[in-house]
């Protein structure tokens, strides 16, 4: 991936993004089409600040298993 210089001209760019895809029921994606249509922006947009109100939640439950605390005797 490259970043696209913009000389100027269009909107400003997004920074590096990839690509994830996936299926989703018929009026899932209608609904989303629909949402993303009211709030003016697009689906991609739409569904990445979803993913990544989501995420935020799942990574704060994960965050603190991954460290475990010292014993006392240890930590000092």
């Amino acid at each position: 991936m490259t970043a696209v210089i913009n000389r100027g001209g269009g909107r400003p760019s997004k920074g590096l993004r990839k690509f994830i895809g996936f299926r989703a029921q018929v009026q899932t994606a209608d609904d989303v089409a629909h949402v993303a249509a009211f709030k003016g922006i697009t689906v991609s947009d739409y569904v990445t600040s979803a993913v990544v109100r989501s995420l935020k939640e799942d990574l704060a439950q994960i965050a603190p298993q991954a460290q475990q605390e010292l014993p006392i005797s240890l930590a000092s």
